[in-house]
């Protein structure tokens, strides 16, 4: 089984190896907590962490 790896710059989860979001290569296997989001414009939770686009995102990324 693949392992997700989250972005350290916006929390994007990937199976690999540059976030679809950003584009970063600084992937952490370490990383704890799950967000999805489907709609970014009437979620509060989008907008207090700073999501801009729909998705899965870690809480926490070591």
């Amino acid at each position: 089984m693949t392992k997700e790896l989250a972005c350290r710059k916006c929390k994007t989860l990937t199976l690999g190896r540059v976030c679809p979001n950003c584009k970063s290569k600084d992937l952490s296997p370490d990383w704890s907590g799950l967000v999805v989001v489907n709609d970014v414009d009437s979620s509060l939770i989008a907008k207090t962490l700073n999501i801009t686009k729909p998705g899965r995102y870690a809480l926490k990324v070591s």
